[in-house]
């Protein structure tokens, strides 16, 4: 699939997604502006998700998500009071290779959304430690290490005398 055709796909579900959804594009929301946001309609019966849609450009679908989370694109669906699920999209375009990467989570609501949140924060802090820590040990052997040969040196030297 190329580019042109990836529109045409977005173009169809775009159009046909207007009868069940508000779509806002470039809507300024957290700490950012999103590429993407639906929010169902009231009228209708069905239960329709919340979709929040990032695309990268030689990026990863990852990085998208990622975006997504840190920047809390997901403010406005709080403020308001929608209780719907929620899909979180990331699309990734590589322009070098013409492939097209994406990743979906999905949520419950926001209150699950924010959980999974700091969940995400707590293990990153954790990660954050454990890598300062790592390096905190490793220059305190460097500096061990070196100490240790500047004292056999200097014994050394004692001893020949």
């Amino acid at each position: 699939m190329d580019h042109g055709n990836l529109k045409r796909v977005i173009d169809y579900a775009y159009f046909n997604a207007k009868d069940y959804y508000d779509i806002k594009e470039e809507e300024s929301s957290g700490k950012g502006s999103l590429d993407y946001i639906f929010y169902p309609k009231i009228e209708n019966e069905e239960k329709k998700p919340v979709i929040i849609i990032e695309l990268k450009t030689n990026g990863s679908a990852e990085n998208a998500i990622n975006q997504i989370h840190e920047k809390k694109y997901w403010f406005k669906i709080e403020e308001k009071e929608l209780k719907e699920n929620i899909l979180l999209v990331g699309i990734s375009l590589a322009k070098n290779k013409k492939e097209f990467t994406c990743k979906i989570e999905e949520y419950a609501n926001v209150s699950e959304l924010k959980s999974a949140e700091n969940e995400m924060e707590r293990e990153n802090k954790t990660k954050k430690r454990k890598r300062e820590n790592s390096s905190n040990c490793e220059s305190g052997n460097v500096y061990q290490g070196t100490r240790s040969r500047t004292k056999k040196k200097a014994k050394n030297k004692i001893d020949s005398e």
